[in-house]
């Protein structure tokens, strides 16, 4: 029962924080804060967190993972590997492109310190290696995908899609993020180089 009860009180300071960290900021936000918004003394929350960035911290892989799995769950199951994988980047893009549109208004000081800005990104790229992973291993077991490193390669592809970010979005035209993409989804698949 108290394990319940446990969860119950970490998911109301998480959303009283994360209501609080999206108006006001990570650095405007105090302990004292969220504790009046969740409506639990001030040693209750340290009971579950020993600060505010661990409420942040978690706050923010929460919201990465559930951006993630919901690209994971737009994917084909029967797909091809290649047919899988460029999915699963265009549907990336679309959906943080969906996510840059939501944050254009928030002032830029908050995008740095809210769990909804710029952390949850980052966090974004560091589990779509990992989404990707899978992907990479089939598409070398079916004979589509010929490298030597899943490490090394997987790698690459995320420094190759790294400029995926709300600054590049909020900096460039639609259109010519759209095409961007697109083209670099297709240098992923086929390369540059001109087959015979």
């Amino acid at each position: 029962m108290s394990g319940t009860n446990d969860l119950a009180k970490r998911s109301l300071i998480k959303q009283s924080a994360r209501n609080l960290f999206f108006h006001f900021g990570f650095t405007k936000t105090s302990m004292d804060d969220i504790a009046r918004q969740s409506g639990m003394a001030k040693p209750t929350l340290y009971y579950y967190y020993t600060n505010k960035e661990s409420i942040f911290n978690e706050i923010v892989i929460e919201e990465a993972r559930a951006f993630m799995d919901s690209v994971e769950q737009k994917l084909p199951e029967n797909a091809a590997a290649d047919e899988k994988l460029a999915i699963f980047f265009r549907t990336t893009y679309w959906d943080l492109k969906q996510y840059a549109e939501e944050m254009e208004e928030v002032p830029s000081y908050l995008c740095d310190h809210s769990p909804h800005g710029r952390p949850i990104v980052e966090k974004i790229n560091a589990l779509f290696r990992e989404k990707m992973l899978p992907m990479l291993k089939a598409g070398k077991e079916q004979g589509v995908f010929d490298f030597e490193d899943e490490e090394t390669t997987s790698a690459a592809l995320v420094f190759m899609t790294d400029f995926l970010n709300l600054d590049w979005m909020h900096r460039h035209p639609e259109k010519l993020r759209d095409r961007v993409a697109e083209r670099v989804i297709e240098i992923i698949l086929n390369g540059l180089k001109r087959r015979a």
